[in-house]
């Protein structure tokens, strides 16, 4: 058997929709919606959940917030230049 490798490119618009359903006797599922496409994110073994899943949790929860804190890094500086801009055409 070959090793595979694959994708995913989400690019997430004005429309995406992103929720984490939890349920009392189940594992959660963290759901992407965007126009096209649908995404959700779960373990192997919802019911027995395992130390490697909440090490992928943790590392999801890192990932994702590094990933908001770049983007309120870079609209922040979109800001700054779009009120500078401004400033000079006064």
């Amino acid at each position: 058997m070959k090793d595979t490798t694959g994708t995913l490119s989400v690019h997430l618009g004005a429309g995406a929709v992103v929720q984490c359903f939890t349920y009392k006797d189940d594992g959660p599922i963290l759901a992407i919606d965007a126009p096209g496409i649908s995404l959700s994110l779960t373990n192997r073994t919802p019911v027995a959940m395992v130390a490697g899943d909440v090490e992928n949790a943790r590392r999801l929860l890192e990932a994702v917030t590094t990933f908001a804190a770049e983007v309120e890094r870079l609209h922040a500086a979109n800001e700054t230049a779009a009120e500078s801009a401004g400033d000079v055409a006064a």
